[in-house]
């Protein structure tokens, strides 16, 4: 499985990309835990990670409350 963490001001942002049919059998099990939602996440040719309407990956999201 790959993993991504996207870290920004008060959020963070676990992506987990699945690489065979074990792995989407347990993020279909994750995607019952909250604070997660699907989505799909891409390597741009810049070299970057951006976000894109698909469903094929988790992401679970942590938020900071402020101080």
């Amino acid at each position: 499985m790959k993993t991504t963490i996207l870290i920004k001001e008060n959020r963070t942002q676990l992506v987990l990309e699945y690489e065979n049919d074990h792995d989407e059998n347990v993020l279909k099990l994750l995607e019952k835990l909250p604070n997660t939602y699907r989505s799909e996440f891409i390597d741009c040719q810049g070299g970057w990670t951006r976000g894109n309407s698909g469903k094929k990956d988790l992401i679970v999201v942590f938020d900071v409350e402020d101080k």
